[in-house]
């Protein structure tokens, strides 16, 4: 997008010059039920919101439906170097997987009323040896990376995740100043209380999460909502 910076041609002169915001990334999707994209939906929402209310428009904030790990892929490897400022994830997840499934079939009946029978036979998943397909280049040196999914931070001192293993990665490409965030167990977006929370209240950013930085455990936390940016990056 452009912009006007001074130059030193000349005292005074002004001339346009591009420049590329930094972006922040809201993924969302891959569930098999229908009830479960809308949740992630919703819970998509509340962050926007919060990131429009603190931002004062600093970052371009880009949302998109994702339906399996190619999807995923595209987006982060398509987006400008340096750029990712910041990646929340809505999907299903584990400790070693974000689970994406768009594949049905009616042949399979009943038996896609199981969920390791449709994350097996119906692989549209996100594995950790799929992070060697991300290019690390395209996030920021102080990307925050959040993964909302249930899981994908479990057992968190052992730093043997999905999570840990991001994060690892990223600071191995340069982004030292990275974090990445995860549940250490199942994810809810019933963050007021499965009575009290509606719809547009929804926030999976409640819990028991584990903060990764260069593979390594550095933060558990159970607080509610947005965690500190410029903390996460010292």
């Amino acid at each position: 997008m452009g912009g006007k910076v001074k130059t030193n041609h000349e005292k005074g002169s002004i001339a346009p010059l591009p420049h590329k915001r930094k972006v922040r990334l809201l993924l969302w999707g891959g569930a098999y039920k229908t009830n479960d994209n809308f949740t992630f939906d919703w819970t998509v929402r509340r962050v926007v919101k919060d990131y429009k209310a603190s931002d004062n428009n600093k970052y371009e904030i880009i949302v998109k439906k994702i339906g399996s790990a190619d999807d995923l892929l595209a987006v982060l490897n398509g987006q400008d170097d340096n750029s990712i400022r910041s990646l929340d994830l809505f999907t299903h997840g584990g400790p070693d997987h974000f689970y994406m499934v768009s594949v049905r079939s009616d042949r399979d009946r009943g038996l896609n009323n199981f969920r390791w029978y449709r994350y097996v036979f119906h692989n549209e998943s996100f594995s950790r040896g799929d992070l060697n397909k991300v290019q690390f280049s395209k996030f920021a040196e102080n990307a925050k990376v959040e993964i909302h999914g249930c899981k994908t931070a479990s057992n968190p001192k052992d730093e043997d995740n999905i999570a840990a293993d991001f994060s690892k990665r990223l600071y191995e490409a340069g982004k030292v100043k990275s974090a990445v965030i995860g549940h250490t167990e199942n994810a809810t977006p019933a963050i007021n209380g499965e009575e009290k929370t509606k719809d547009p209240d929804q926030d999976y950013r409640n819990g028991k999460r584990a903060v990764f930085k260069n593979g390594r455990l550095v933060m558990l936390t159970e607080q509610r909502g947005t965690l500190d940016e410029e903390k996460l990056a010292q």
